[in-house]
């Protein structure tokens, strides 16, 4: 049990980590369409090598492990689409309603987990391009989520299966005799 409590702080302690670096990145003004494609294109080469490098690392581990990855992961993948939806949001035209890094954060929140409230949205071109890139990762993600905690459950649910049940006095299940004990005294054995 110490053993969740220690990965639940991690994960706790991973995402107020990135989110204070969030916070605290240089405001880099306003880029040009092809500074900003181009810095977005580099990230998202950075980020998918931190999830193939973070999957492989996992799927070597156990599923609590596994499972301690992707939350960390999620928390990289949405700090980065937040940054770039705010660097994006400088740009004319490109979203409405976006004007500071805690409006990027919470339009990148809103729309990986499918809530959507309309007040924040994509307006031009570009900006589209980028949230149609977080919703496949969402896609992809979950998937992999689910797979993960399927395995996570699946392997508890054998352990416990296999693990020996104790009996005591308390238990009336634990109260009837052996039969073959009674069968031996039965016969002077």
């Amino acid at each position: 049990m110490r053993t969740n409590y220690l990965a639940l702080l991690r994960i706790v302690a991973t995402v107020a980590i990135l989110t204070t670096i969030y916070y605290l990145l240089p405001d880099l003004g306003r880029l040009s369409e092809t500074s900003w494609a181009l810095l977005f294109a580099v990230g998202l080469v950075v980020l998918s090598g931190l999830i193939v490098l973070l999957v492989g690392k996992a799927l070597r581990a156990g599923p609590d492990v596994q499972l301690q990855g992707l939350g960390i992961l999620l928390c990289i993948a949405v700090m980065f689409f937040a940054e770039a939806y705010f660097l994006l949001a400088k740009m004319p035209g490109q979203f409405d309603g976006l004007r500071t890094k805690t409006d990027a954060l919470y339009f990148t929140v809103t729309t990986l987990s499918t809530v959507g409230y309309g007040d924040v949205h994509a307006a031009g071109q570009l900006a589209r391009v980028a949230v149609i890139l977080l919703v496949l990762f969402n896609l992809v993600f979950l998937g992999t989520a689910v797979t993960v905690a399927g395995g996570l459950l699946r392997t508890r649910a054998t352990r416990r299966l296999q693990a020996p049940q104790p009996t005591s006095a308390a238990d009336p299940s634990s109260a009837v005799p052996d039969a073959s004990a009674h069968d031996q005294r039965r016969d002077g054995a």
